[in-house]
């Protein structure tokens, strides 16, 4: 019984939720889209992405960190060197400890993908690093 009780109050003091999804193509958020769409442009594969960006919250007062999803995915590119990520899944989690006094929070933004860069050949389509 005492088990039982003490399993109930883990479970009761955690929460979570989380969300997934995948596009085709993601870009920096420097990029000019209208110029990525409007014509061919050469490009090169340079592998493998992901990157997690987290914003924390102590008592939910004290807020630090940075969870937007364009933090994540200009970190995935820093990373890699690369300009745009192809075939991309994007995450949203929200993580709370004992959420009724929100004694810690945390909310992160997941990106992951096969980086790409535009070759020297064509003309930039407005991605600036």
């Amino acid at each position: 019984m005492r088990r039982a009780c003490a399993a109930t109050l883990v479970l009761l003091s955690l929460t979570a939720c989380v969300s997934t999804g995948r596009v085709g193509v993601v870009t920096r958020s420097g990029a000019s889209p209208a110029r990525l769409v409007t014509g061919a442009h050469p490009y090169e594969e340079v592998g493998p992405a992901s990157a997690r960006a987290c914003r924390y919250f102590i008592l939910a007062v004290v807020p630090f960190g940075d969870s937007t999803l364009s933090t994540a995915i200009n970190d995935a590119l820093e990373n890699t060197g690369g300009d745009a990520l192809l075939n991309a899944t994007v995450s949203s989690s929200l993580f709370g400890f004992i959420p009724y006094y929100n004694v810690l929070a945390f909310a992160c933004s997941s990106i992951s993908g096969t980086a790409i860069r535009f070759t020297v050949d064509s003309p930039s389509p407005g991605i600036q690093p």
